[in-house]
């Protein structure tokens, strides 16, 4: 059924409710520019939840988007298998050795750590992805760039967002109000999610999260909004 662009923008400000989250709490070091890194290594991220995929997907993802900027990368298997010679089999094990020895080890002037603070769903319904990012100068171990950033996404918050306007803006019949703007507001959520998800597909690195995000796409959606938002305030090379 065709719908009037009209209609279909009544429920934007539903998606803004997750889109227009908190900003990211960030810090660029002043000597950014002066020590800017030249090739990079993402660590394996350290995991502060019980979920086993977000590390995974956390790692692939901020790879992407310092590729997208520009970045020269450390590919992950030789940081794996560099790290796996020195003994460090876990992203914890990584704090043991200065940030000058995990740089000589992996090869890179800069290195990039990841904290997962948060990743899938809670009660069912409310999906979260928090986490932190820290490059880091490694001949000086000085902290080139910082973000953090929480966003959250529930579908009975947003569904009942909806269902309330379609209750306001629509005619004398509430009940069929309601129901077209839950029928309005799930087919928009479907095809954004949608959108997002062929958009990580075509994307040459970020595709690799579909190794581990194989049922629940809505991940994907959220995902793509945390971390562009966080990664926004890192300067190209």
């Amino acid at each position: 059924m065709k719908r009037s662009p009209f209609k279909m923008l009544l429920w934007t400000p539903i998606f803004l409710l997750l889109s227009a989250c908190a900003a990211p709490l960030t810090d660029l070091s002043q000597d950014f520019q002066s020590l800017r890194p030249t090739r990079i290594a993402v660590l394996p991220a350290k995991n502060e939840t019980a979920d086993m995929d977000g590390p995974i997907v956390f790692r692939i993802l901020a790879g992407a988007e310092l590729a997208d900027k520009g970045y020269a990368l450390v590919d992950f298997a030789r940081i794996d298998q560099a790290l796996r010679e020195k003994g460090i089999e876990e992203a914890g094990q990584i704090d043991s050795f200065t940030s000058q020895e995990i740089g000589e080890i992996v090869g890179a002037d800069g290195l990039l750590y990841i904290t997962v603070l948060s990743y899938g769903r809670q009660v069912g319904v409310h999906l979260k992805m928090e986490g932190s990012f820290t490059l880091v100068d490694a001949k000086t171990n000085q902290k080139l760039w910082f973000s953090e950033l929480s966003v959250s996404d529930d579908i009975l918050l947003e569904g009942g967002a909806a269902v309330l306007m379609g209750e306001l803006l629509g005619g004398k019949d509430k009940k069929k109000s309601r129901e077209k703007a839950l029928e309005s507001y799930l087919a928009m959520r479907k095809a954004m999610i949608a959108q997002a998800v062929n958009r990580f597909r075509a994307h040459p690195l970020r595709q690799e999260v579909f190794r581990v995000i194989t049922l629940d796409m809505d991940k994907v959606y959220l995902l793509e909004i945390f971390f562009r938002k966080n990664f926004r305030s890192l300067p190209r090379p």
